[in-house]
């Protein structure tokens, strides 16, 4: 009697071992299955921050048995946490920068100060990227600019992915080859556009990180649009060029010429311009000083003649617009003038006491121009209401903008001689709709000076700077 009862014992204890064997084994395999697939996914770094921090007995079993599988341990896991917050792209990226850097993206340069050296920063711990890293240096020196590299490599372990590195490459290169800045009746040419080879330069006056554009380089077709604005410091510029900027935003195979009458670049100006994304370069063409002490001041002219001069300079095909930052466009409008043949034109609404600036069309044929002032003018329109080819341009080398107030659109145009009515194409359906109106931003006196005593510590001081004072 108790030899049965002795072998059900042992029959039970056997069976409970191998039911426990069968779970632990099942369990194991489930955790490995699960972290398998956990390594395969993206993960956010707070995430993984916040995973590091859980205590409980499941969690810190898979954080140790993973960092065991890993060649890890837990105290790596711990000290790659900080690691993993301040790592800004992962391997993918840097060696997306590397390709983009080695096809010859346009490179940053700024005018009135020797061209600062440039500067490669890389957090890597993989002999691919390291790789990756020469081949870019090696193409960047055969491109045949003059650049100087400062390569600073710091090791990570980062253990909370299948694979064991995360790693940055930031890289800031300048060239100095073409782009010295010159100094004409224009002003002076600051070369200023963003590109993914010339990334994050600082902002000082911001504090921000400035963001990685895309060079502009335009395509056959549709054919290119070259977007010439003037503008100048006042309360409004800011808002006025983000409105206008969005509008562009929306228009393909497009560069932006932002042209501000200042001596010297604007911090808020370049945050506005990479914060938008439209392709652009911002330059400078301050006013002349004779006209500046006159009491009725030709505002835009050297900026528009500056705009002139690029164009000139760079560009072969396309149309050019003048585009001021306080009016309003429809966007169709861009479509439409950029297969400019010669010269075209169409109504501009908002424009004098008529309003409405536009040429008369008499039998599908030009027949005049109204508008609230003719003044004596051949072409009494407004300087939203026509766009110009670039060859057309091309083929007048003396054409240019008078520094005349009230005269600056007639003048322009009588400078594109020899230019008839017939040359003049009528879009917007033959002038029978307004696709772009002279709006006008009520004008606003400058802020007053924060007191800094009063609201030191506060978020007014960071708003405070991007406030324009004239």
């Amino acid at each position: 009697m108790k030899g049965n009862i002795n072998n059900n014992n042992m029959g039970l204890g056997k069976s409970i071992k191998m039911y426990l064997t069968i779970f632990v084994a099942t369990t194991c395999i489930y955790m490995l299955i699960y972290q398998y697939h956990m390594s395969t996914q993206e993960i956010d770094s707070n995430e993984v921050i916040k995973h590091q921090d859980k205590s409980s007995l499941s969690s810190s079993f898979a954080s140790y048995f993973w960092a065991l599988t890993s060649n890890g341990s837990l105290a790596n896991i711990n000290d790659n946490s900080n690691t993993i917050a301040t790592t800004t792209s992962t391997a993918a990226s840097s060696l997306s920068t590397v390709s983009l850097a080695a096809t010859g993206a346009t490179l940053m340069t700024s005018s009135g100060s020797s061209p600062p050296s440039s500067s490669s920063t890389s957090l890597t711990s993989s002999p691919t990227e390291k790789r990756a890293a020469n081949t870019s240096k090696s193409l960047l020196t055969t491109a045949g600019a003059t650049t100087t590299t400062t390569t600073t490599t710091i090791r990570t372990t980062t253990t909370t992915r299948k694979q064991t590195t995360t790693s940055t490459n930031t890289t800031r290169t300048t060239s100095t080859r073409g782009t010295k800045p010159k100094a004409n009746q224009f002003g002076t040419l600051v070369h200023a556009t963003s590109s993914l080879a010339a990334t994050s330069a600082s902002t000082p006056a911001l504090g921000r990180v400035r963001r990685p554009r895309e060079a502009f380089v335009p395509v056959p077709e549709p054919p290119p649009l070259y977007i010439i604005t003037p503008t100048y410091r006042r309360p409004e510029q800011l808002a006025e060029l983000t409105r206008l900027g969005y509008t562009l935003k929306h228009v393909t195979n497009l560069l932006w010429l932002v042209i501000e009458d200042a001596n010297e670049t604007s911090p808020l100006v370049f945050d506005i311009l990479d914060r938008i994304g439209v392709p652009y370069h911002y330059l400078l063409a301050p006013m002349p000083a004779q006209y500046r002490i006159k009491r009725f001041k030709p505002r835009g002219v050297s900026n528009r003649n500056r705009g002139l001069a690029y164009i000139r300079a760079n560009a072969t095909e396309g149309v050019f617009y003048f585009a001021d930052d306080d009016n309003t466009y429809d966007v169709s409008l861009f479509e439409q003038m950029r297969y400019t043949k010669m010269v075209s034109m169409w109504p501009v609404g908002l424009v004098t006491n008529t309003g409405v600036s536009s040429p008369i069309v008499r039998d599908g044929k030009l027949n005049g121009f109204y508008d609230g002032w003719i003044g004596g003018r051949k072409y009494p329109v407004d300087m939203a209401g026509f766009a110009v080819s670039v060859k057309f341009l091309l083929q007048r080398p003396n054409a240019t903008m008078p520094f005349v107030v009230g005269y600056e659109e007639d003048g322009f145009l009588r400078s594109l001689k020899p230019l008839s009515n017939d040359d003049i194409e009528l879009l917007a359906n033959k002038c029978t709709e307004i696709l772009t109106w002279h709006t006008q931003t009520k004008k606003n006196p400058s802020a007053i000076a924060l007191n800094q005593t009063r609201y030191g510590g506060t978020n007014l001081i960071a708003i405070d700077k991007l406030l324009v004072r004239s």
